[in-house]
C-alpha cells in the first residue's frame, strides 16, 4: 500500500502548513488561482501580486503560507501527487483479490483518466511549472512499492520464472511512459480509449512474455 504522502517540504520551501478549514480554503484558492493564471496568461504572469489578486485574498494571506513562489509551484506539485498517490492506492484496495491482468488494467486506465481529466494543466505541470526534485523522485519511490506490492502477491501467474525487481521496474516505467503518451502525446487520429487500450496490452504482453 502507498505511504501517506505528507511529508516535510526541504528548508527551501518551508512554509506554514495550515491547520483550520479556513486556513486550508485559502492555500487551496491560492492554488487554484496559480492554474487558472497558467491557463490564461501564461507563467510569466504568475507573481505573487497576481495570485493573491485571482484568488481574492491579501497579499499577506499569501506570504502567510507560501514564503515564495517556488513554495507556491512546490505546492502545487505536491497537491497534483497526493492525487495520483489516493488514485493508485484506491485501485490497489478495489482490486485486492483481483487476477494480475484485470488489477493492471484497472491503474493503467486509472492514471490516463487522472491525467486526462485536464491535459492542459498536466502539460503546464510537467514543462512550465519548477518542481522540486525530491518530490518527483518520492512519489517514483512510491509508486514503484505499490506496483511491486501488486506483482509481488501475484507471482504465480507468470508462465515462467522472473525477477521480480527487474519486472517492477519495467512495468512502473511503462505504465508511467505510457499514461504520459496517452495524455500529450499521442496522435490526432488515436482515440485516448485506443491509446489506453494499447497500453494495457504492452504491459500485458510484458508481463506474460
Amino acid at each position: 500500500m502507498l505511504a501517506s504522502v505528507k511529508r516535510k517540504v526541504g528548508k527551501a520551501y518551508h512554509r506554514r502548513e495550515p491547520q483550520q478549514r479556513r486556513a486550508l480554503q485559502t492555500v487551496e484558492a491560492v492554488l487554484d488561482a496559480v492554474i487558472k493564471t497558467l491557463k490564461r496568461e501564461g507563467f510569466e504572469a504568475v507573481t505573487t501580486n497576481r495570485i493573491a489578486t485571482v484568488a481574492g485574498v491579501s497579499i499577506g494571506s499569501v506570504y502567510q503560507y507560501f514564503p515564495d513562489k517556488r513554495a507556491i509551484f512546490a505546492a502545487l506539485h505536491e497537491r497534483h501527487i497526493q492525487e495520483i498517490d489516493r488514485l493508485v492506492e484506491t485501485k490497489l484496495m478495489e482490486h485486492a483479490a483481483s487476477p494480475l491482468d484485470k488489477l493492471m488494467r484497472a491503474m493503467i486506465e486509472a492514471m490516463v483518466d487522472a491525467h486526462a481529466s485536464d491535459p492542459e494543466l498536466y502539460a503546464l505541470l510537467l514543462t512550465e511549472v519548477p518542481h522540486r526534485a525530491e518530490g518527483t523522485r518520492d512519489f517514483a519511490v512510491r509508486l514503484h512499492g505499490a506496483f511491486r506490492l501488486a506483482i509481488a502477491s501475484r507471482s504465480d501467474e507468470f508462465k515462467t520464472r522472473r525477477d521480480l525487481d527487474m519486472v517492477v521496474f519495467v512495468v512502473t516505467h511503462m505504465v508511467e511512459a505510457l499514461s504520459h503518451g496517452a495524455v500529450l502525446r499521442r496522435p490526432a487520429r488515436l482515440s485516448l480509449a485506443a491509446a489506453k487500450e494499447e497500453a494495457v496490452r504492452a504491459v500485458l504482453a510484458y508481463l506474460h512474455a
